[in-house]
C-alpha cells in the first residue's frame, strides 16, 4: 500500500513538472543559441548565447556585409596563387582567374566557398589582415564587439571567434541589405568566371530549407571540426521575422526547425515567458519593456477603425505626422524604421545605445545615428515608436529604401 502512494505521488509530481520542461524552451543540441524577433531584436529564447566559440562558415554573413557594403560589386577581383591553396568548401578557382565581387558574394553565401572568401579579403582588404581589420571594425560599429575575426572564411584560427548573439546580431544587420537578402534566397545559378575567355560555374544553396518545409528560411551554415554545426538565419510567419543562431551543434537541421516552430509556436506568448529559465535574464532584458516590444511589434488589423490613425492633438509633432501617413502598407519592398538621431558625436550615439540596450533593445548603429527593426508597415513601426516616446525617447520613423 505504501508502494501505491509513493508511485501516485511520483506520477503527480511528474505530471506537474510536465508543463514546465515543455515551456522551457526547444530541445536543441546546440552549445550556444538564441532566437530573436528581427524588427525589434527583443530576445525571444537563448542558451549561453554570450560565450566566444569558433563560428565556422557564419563568418562568411559578415565577409558578405562588408563586400556589399564596398560599393564595388561591379568590380572584377583577381584570384591569387593563396587564395586557390585555402583548404575546401571552395569552388576551385584558379590563379589569374577573375570574378565580379557580386557573383563571389553568390559563392560564399551559397557553396560557402573559402577561396572565393579569400579573392574577396584582398581585393578589397589587400590581404587578410587588411580585410579582417575591417571585419572587426564593422562588427563593433553594429553592436556586435565581443567576437573577435581573423579571416575572412572561418577556418579555424586562434582568435577567430564569435558569439551566438553577435552572430544574430549581424545577420538582422545584414537583412537590411537588399542584396544580402536577394543572395541568400537564391536556390541554384551559374556565374561567369574569366581567364581569357569565360566560362560559368554552377552554385547551389547548402541551406536544405531554403524550400520544402512549412517556413521558408534563408541563412548561411557552417562546420569545422572545432566548430562542430553552426547556423544563422531568418524565417518570416504570420507578418512577423524571426532569427536564430546557434553554435556547436550536432544536428544542425532538427536544430534550426525546432527553434523555429518554438519561436512561431509561442509568439503570442508574454516575452517574460519566451525566456529560458535555466538562465536568469539579463539585466538589459526588462519585462515590461520587453512586451512591449513584442506588443509593438505585432501586425495591425486591417479592419481598425479610421479615428486609431487620426491626428491626435495632444501627440508631438512627430507622432501626428506619421499618423496621417500611417494609413495602409508599405508598397513593393518598402521597409520603415524607428531612428535614433542622428547626434553630434560618436560619443553620444553609444551613450544612447547602451540606454536602449538597458531597456532590452538592440539598435543598430548607422553612422551618427541608431535605427531599431526593418517593418513591412509605417503602422508598425509607429507603434514601437509611440511606446519609445512613452518612456522618454525622440525617434522619429523613415523609410528604409
Amino acid at each position: 500500500m505504501r508502494l501505491m502512494r509513493m508511485w501516485a505521488t511520483l506520477v503527480a509530481t511528474v505530471g506537474l513538472l510536465a508543463p514546465l520542461y515543455a515551456s522551457a524552451g526547444p530541445r536543441v543540441t546546440a552549445s550556444s543559441a538564441i532566437a530573436m524577433d528581427a524588427d525589434t531584436g527583443e530576445v525571444l529564447w537563448e542558451r549561453d548565447a554570450d560565450t566566444a566559440r569558433p563560428p565556422a562558415s557564419t563568418t562568411k554573413v559578415l565577409t558578405a556585409i562588408v563586400a556589399i557594403e564596398s560599393g564595388r560589386l561591379d568590380e572584377p577581383l583577381r584570384v591569387s596563387k593563396a587564395a586557390t591553396a585555402i583548404p575546401p568548401s571552395k569552388i576551385h578557382l584558379r590563379s589569374g582567374q577573375r570574378m565580379e565581387l557580386d557573383h563571389l558574394l553568390y559563392a560564399i553565401l551559397l557553396n560557402s566557398a573559402n577561396d572565393a572568401a579569400h579573392v574577396i579579403a584582398e581585393g578589397l582588404g589587400g590581404s587578410k589582415a587588411g580585410f579582417s581589420r575591417q571585419m572587426n571594425a564593422k562588427a563593433k560599429a553594429i553592436g556586435a564587439g565581443r567576437s573577435h575575426f581573423e579571416n575572412p572564411h572561418g577556418l579555424t584560427e586562434k582568435g577567430h571567434v564569435a558569439t551566438a548573439r553577435d552572430i544574430a546580431t549581424i545577420f538582422q544587420y545584414g537583412l537590411g541589405l537588399p542584396r544580402f537578402r536577394a543572395v541568400l534566397g537564391t536556390q541554384s545559378i551559374r556565374v561567369p568566371v574569366y581567364a581569357g575567355t569565360m566560362r560559368r560555374i554552377s552554385l547551389r544553396s547548402h541551406n536544405r530549407l531554403l524550400s520544402g518545409w512549412r517556413y521558408t528560411v534563408i541563412g548561411k551554415t557552417g562546420y569545422t571540426r572545432a566548430a562542430r554545426r553552426c547556423f544563422v538565419g531568418s524565417a518570416r510567419h504570420d507578418g512577423r521575422e524571426v532569427i536564430i543562431a546557434f553554435l556547436g551543434s550536432s544536428d544542425l537541421w532538427g536544430d534550426a526547425r525546432a527553434m523555429f516552430e518554438y519561436a512561431f509556436g509561442r509568439q503570442s506568448a508574454p516575452a517574460t515567458q519566451m525566456v529560458k529559465r535555466d538562465r536568469a535574464p539579463a539585466a538589459k532584458a526588462k519585462p515590461a519593456v520587453a512586451a512591449a516590444a513584442v506588443r509593438a511589434a505585432a501586425p495591425v488589423r486591417a479592419s481598425a477603425p479610421a479615428a486609431a490613425v487620426a491626428p491626435d492633438q495632444s501627440a508631438p509633432a512627430w507622432v501626428t505626422a506619421a499618423r496621417v501617413d500611417a494609413v495602409g502598407s508599405a508598397g513593393d519592398g518598402e521597409r520603415f524604421t524607428v531612428r535614433f538621431g542622428p547626434f553630434d558625436d560618436d560619443r553620444s550615439v553609444e551613450e544612447k545605445r547602451q540606454a536602449l540596450a538597458n531597456d532590452g533593445y538592440a539598435p543598430l548603429v548607422a553612422g551618427r545615428a541608431l535605427r531599431l527593426g526593418a517593418f513591412t508597415s509605417r503602422e508598425r513601426a509607429m507603434h514601437l515608436a509611440q511606446r519609445l516616446q512613452e518612456s522618454g525617447y525622440r525617434p522619429t520613423v523613415v523609410s528604409l529604401y
